[in-house]
């Protein structure tokens, strides 16, 4: 009669413990100091060879100084990556924040573009303006996400709130293929119909001015995006970016207009529905493939990567313990992963009390190399190959 034996185990942390990752300070290093070569006017070789020395020496002291920090710069931003990445809640609230000053930077461009519309007169600006305030809605609802994934399961929602992660952001992804698309019909439209006279003035300063304020919120968000690796953050910066290629298309239509053509002409018609047609199908490219990834976790597709890990992982172990046999299946919502593990074990096993068991687990914990409260880690162990 063949011995069963059946442990599970379940793991979800959301711990709030902090590793307090020790800042790495470099000494600095003083240059070396050098006495100042007199020049020997009787001997004029010698001072210019002197003076190229002394050129040499000061311009590796400064390219010393400038490596130096940096390296110090580097460091300091993968100290701040490694704290942010072992503590859960402290990565939460950066996001949020992050989050809310694009909501609320969106908001201020909304009510620029309106206000200035309104003052020009131009229907285009004020359209632009309620643009914006689509990027408002989508803002605060990705705020209100970020709030609820670090949430803990409860008896509603017994595995989190992980899948509202790729909800809303294959939502704000498909919106924003939507405003691309439309951007292309409408240029389309205007020149099939002949185009249309661009007016300056006005629609240049306003779009100038956009596009330094969205080119400053890429920068931001963009940086955040790196740093916590969030795909909240991501969907905003490619939202800023759009905005950005598009003010930046328009400013390059009004130049071409004003220094190349005249407004007179024919061909100037053309300029800025073209322009605008072309921006907006390659902007396209960043929220379909937003789309398509996100709407990968909604259906649980296996990510490749974590799957040939954990495959590998398993089979040193097998080698190693001597396990029967063993089964995997892993998925990813959003920024997190679940990875089930089925063992099967016989006599012929190595590891036998509860203790080696549960060592094993944490080895097969740190071998993923997934903070833990992005994983959902559930090893089981049993005798009978049914349940594999």
């Amino acid at each position: 009669m063949t011995t069963q034996q059946d442990t599970s185990y379940n793991r979800r942390s959301y711990g709030t413990s902090v590793r307090k990752s020790k800042t790495m300070q470099e000494d600095s290093k003083q240059p070396l100091e050098s006495s100042t070569a007199q020049p020997n006017p009787t001997n004029p070789i010698k001072s210019s060879l002197d003076s190229s020395f002394m050129n040499d020496s000061n311009h590796i002291e400064s390219k010393h100084s400038t490596t130096q920090k940096q390296d110090k710069h580097k460091a300091q931003i993968l100290a701040l990556k490694h704290a942010l990445k072992t503590d859960s809640k402290k990565a939460a609230q950066k996001e949020q924040f992050v989050l809310k000053v694009s909501m609320y930077s969106a908001l201020i461009l909304a009510i620029f573009g309106i206000s200035f519309g309104i003052f020009v007169k131009s229907m285009a600006v004020i359209f632009d303006g309620f643009v914006a305030l689509i990027s408002v809605g989508l803002g605060a609802l990705s705020v209100i996400t970020s709030r609820y994934i670090y949430k803990e399961d409860d008896d509603i929602f017994q595995y989190g709130y992980v899948r509202f992660e790729p909800m809303v952001n294959l939502f704000k992804s498909l919106v924003l293929v939507f405003v691309c698309v439309y951007a292309f019909i409408n240029a389309l439209q205007s020149i099939i119909h002949g185009g249309y006279a661009v007016e300056l003035g006005g629609a240049v300063a306003y779009s100038l001015c956009a596009f330094v304020f969205c080119a400053i919120l890429f920068v931001y968000t963009l940086f955040y995006t790196r740093l916590l690796e969030s795909d909240l953050i991501k969907v905003d910066n490619t939202e800023w970016k759009i905005d950005c290629v598009l003010y930046l298309g328009a400013l390059g239509a009004f130049g071409v207009i004003y220094f190349v053509l005249s407004l007179e002409s024919a061909l100037a018609m053309y300029v800025d529905p073209l322009l605008l047609a072309v921006l907006s199908l390659m902007l396209c490219v960043s929220p379909i493939r937003i789309a398509i990834a996100n709407f990968k976790d909604l259906i649980m597709v296996a990510p490749s990567e974590i799957d040939s890990k954990i495959t590998q992982i398993m089979e040193s172990l097998s080698e190693e313990c001597g396990f029967s046999d063993y089964d995997t299946h892993v998925a990813k919502s959003g920024r997190f992963y679940m990875v089930e593990v089925n063992i099967l074990i016989d006599k012929n096993c190595k590891i036998s009390s509860v203790a080696e068991f549960d060592s094993l687990r944490e080895r097969i914990e740190k071998s993923l190399d997934i903070p833990s409260y992005k994983i959902w880690l559930s090893v089981s162990f049993t005798g009978n190959p049914k349940w594999l």
